[in-house]
């Protein structure tokens, strides 16, 4: 397990520091950039989770108006022989203000639905939001454990190219006491020249490594460090555990889960639509008028108001039917995903188990023939010295130990990103 601890937003990577794994993850927490988009979309998804937003407060408006009127007037009134009154340039003016307050008693619980759907999203949103935390770390290790992987490589190049720009000197030193020729000085020459390649390639893949591993760690690309490449296996994983344990903590599966519950809230809120809303209002206002023509010249009123209104929906075309319908559909669907998820779970948990005992058998025999190598090398080195064997033997013995080397260092550094990723699989990756 990692136990996540937080970094001084001002902290960096120094050229000459030697980064620790645990340092890694603790610079990608801080600075890795999928991780502030997930933390983004974790702060929208707890914005929303409110009764608020969720329909069940209620709501607050304040109006206000002014109307302004200028025309040239014509009245005549009924009964009788009323003459036409002619009013030109008539001006009225009209003031209008209020405060209202709605709130929805009744809506089939639909709004109650509603705030449980927008906690649910905030659950599985953390859920999302430890997934790729999970994922940053893996990905951390698999960039990690390359580099470590390409400075032993380099480290190891090193080491044959001391070996061999000995036995250039040794070379030219017989040669001089003449127990050589210039054949073995130029084959020795040409060995070291071939070394110094190899130091090149191996040094260009470290140096390309740390640019991979910075982008994930969200640092400067260009920042250059050696990073500790001592590693320690797990022992404690057995296949039950494994597949328990992926059952019960993996976090895409508790996604998924999560996501068939907030289905389920969506259909209770398409059948709610179809039950009458009942809402209620009060209302506070001011409304006053002022002409110059007409049987009122001014009118003004101030005071509340209040009521209620009811809201059914008899037919609409069969569209509430066919919401209904696709929300049962939609709900089967993720129902049917989780059926689906949980063999798939199944399945990667038991491959990765078997993945992660073949790569930590194979590192050991790696680690067996490493040993072997190296004393074939030292006993041919020795009978080199001693002249008993040719230069190509002794190239040979030196090229099989570099080779075997390499592949031990592949083998280890491969077995613990599989043990990173058996522990994303079963849940145990964050502390």
């Amino acid at each position: 397990m990692l136990a996540l601890a937080k970094l001084n937003a001002q902290e960096q990577i120094e050229p000459t520091d030697k980064i620790s794994l645990s340092r890694a993850v603790e610079i990608a927490m801080l600075n890795n950039y999928d991780l502030k988009i997930a933390t983004n979309e974790l702060k929208k998804a707890d914005n929303s989770n409110s009764i608020g937003n969720a329909g069940l407060l209620p709501s607050l408006t304040l109006n206000g108006g002014f109307d302004y009127g200028f025309n040239d007037t014509e009245m005549e009134f009924a009964g009788g022989d009323s003459e036409v009154i002619k009013i030109d340039n008539a001006e009225s003016f009209t003031y209008s203000g209020n405060v209202r307050m709605d709130y929805t008693l009744f809506d089939g619980f639909g709004n109650v639905y509603t705030y449980k759907k927008l906690q649910g999203q905030n659950e599985r949103q953390q859920t999302l939001f430890r997934q790729q935390t999970e994922q940053t770390i893996v990905e951390v290790a698999e960039k990690y454990y390359e580099v470590c992987r390409a400075q032993q490589n380099l480290n190891l190049a090193k080491k044959s190219m001391e070996i061999s720009r000995e036995r250039v000197q040794k070379a030219i030193h017989k040669k001089a006491y003449g127990q050589a020729n210039q054949l073995d000085v130029l084959n020795a020459e040409v060995d070291m020249n071939s070394d110094s390649t190899i130091i090149l390639q191996t040094e260009q893949a470290f140096l390309r490594s740390i640019k991979d591993l910075n982008v994930v760690l969200g640092v400067d690309v260009q920042t250059e460090y050696q990073v500790d490449d001592a590693i320690n296996f797990r022992d404690d994983f057995t296949a039950d555990a494994v597949i328990s344990g992926a059952m019960l903590n993996n976090s895409g599966m508790i996604a998924q889960e999560q996501q068939e519950d907030i289905s389920n809230l969506d259909l209770k809120i398409t059948n709610a639509q179809k039950y009458p809303t009942l809402s209620a209002y009060g209302q506070y206002g001011y409304n006053r008028q002022n002409s110059d023509a007409g049987q009122v010249l001014y009118n003004q009123n101030l005071g509340t108001s209040a009521g209620l209104s009811l809201k059914f929906n008899v037919f609409n075309g069969r569209q509430q039917r066919t919401k209904e319908k696709n929300a049962m559909l939609d709900l089967n669907s993720q129902q049917e995903r989780s059926l689906q998820l949980k063999s798939e779970l199944e399945r990667d948990a038991t491959n990765a188990y078997t993945d992660y005992i073949y790569k930590r058998r194979i590192a050991e025999l790696q680690e067996t023939s490493v040993k072997q190598a190296q004393l074939n090398f030292e006993q041919t080195q020795e009978m080199y010295e001693l002249g008993r064997v040719t230069s190509i033997e002794f190239r040979t013995a030196q090229q099989n130990l570099l080779d075997v080397a390499a592949n031990f260092n592949d083998a280890r550094f491969t077995a613990k990103v599989a043990e990173f990723y058996l522990m994303q699989l079963t849940g145990e990756l964050i502390n």
